[in-house]
Parts: structure tokens; sequence; C-alpha cells
């Protein structure tokens, strides 16, 4: 794989049949999208992964149907064929209620970076930065697992920063939560 800067500005592929495409999201790209929301969700939460295609798709119609989010999805483009799904991102507008502070909730993003190639995912993030900065946004809030060190190493390189971070205390029955207090 290249690492010219060319390369990394394109999102271009040298080893692999035609070029990375930026487009909205299709009808036809559900399928391969609730796999990669499917996954997000093994990444993040393990076995308590929600792995139901049908959920992802009802709720990837739902977002085609009412619109309102700004979505991107990452394809290469083979002449001749099918538009190859390779990754997307989902940005929803947010409002804080008390401030009026206008800013980005990254509600996913996702690049199969084996098929897409090293690039793929900052040409991505690139995209989500350009939008949210068109739409005058005074931030983007993302979230990921602490064990998905990709994301969060993608986050760090496009300089977010960690805000906050979350606990949780397992107190069902047979759980030994809080045997310290």
């Amino acid at each position: 794989m290249t690492t010219s800067d060319d390369a990394a500005m394109t999102g271009s592929n040298p080893q692999a049949k035609g070029e990375l495409m930026l487009r909205g999201l299709l009808q036809g790209d559900i399928d391969a999208i609730a796999a990669f929301e499917a996954e997000i969700a093994i990444r993040s939460f393990a076995d308590e992964a929600v792995t139901d295609l049908g959920h992802y798709r009802k709720k990837l119609g739902k977002l085609l149907k009412y619109g309102g989010d700004w979505t991107q999805v990452l394809t290469r483009r083979v002449p001749g064929e099918a538009d190859l799904v390779l990754g997307w991102a989902w940005v929803a507008p947010r409002e804080n209620f008390i401030t009026g502070d206008r800013y980005a909730d990254f509600r996913s993003f996702y690049v199969d970076g084996r098929r897409a190639g090293p690039a793929a995912a900052i040409t991505l993030l690139r995209a989500v930065l350009a939008h949210s900065r068109a739409k005058g946004y005074t931030r983007i809030v993302g979230r990921t697992a602490t064990s998905n060190e990709a994301m969060r190493s993608l986050y760090e390189l496009a300089g977010f920063h960690e805000r906050h971070v979350v606990y949780e205390l397992d107190i069902g029955p047979g759980d030994v939560g809080g045997r310290r207090l």
C-alpha cells in the first residue's frame, strides 16, 4: 500500500481496482451497513452486542425515510460492477437546550480497512469534519468503547479529546458488585 500524500488525500489504493467514492446513503446500502453496525456492536459490547441484522435494517430504513441526519457511504467504484460498500459515517445535528450550542453527534462510523486501504478512514473522517464545519457546528461529540483501539486512535489522530469516562457496576443476582463498600 502506498503512503504517499496523494494517496492519503484521495483515499486511493493502487493495489485495489477502482477509486474510493463518497456518496449519500441509498436503500441498496442497508444490508451492508446493517452488517457494519452489528460488527460495531460486537467490538463495543462483546457478549451483550445486538447482532440482529433485522434490528439494524429497520433503524437504517427509518433513517432513510425520515432523513434529517447526514450520512456518507464509502464505496469502491469498479467499472461494470455494483459499488462495493466499504464504510459509512452518520452524523446527527444536536443543540444544547440551555446554551443553544449547535454541535454534531457522531452516531456511527465504520470502515473496512482491510478492503478499503489505510487512507479510507481518514478520507471519511475528513468528510465528517468538512460537513460539520460547513454546518457551523461548534464541536463534534463521538463515543466508542474503551476496547475499540482503532476508533480511539482515529479520534486521537484527528485531535478529539477524551471528555467523559463511563463506569458500570453489575449488581444483579449473583453479582458481587460493591463488595468493597
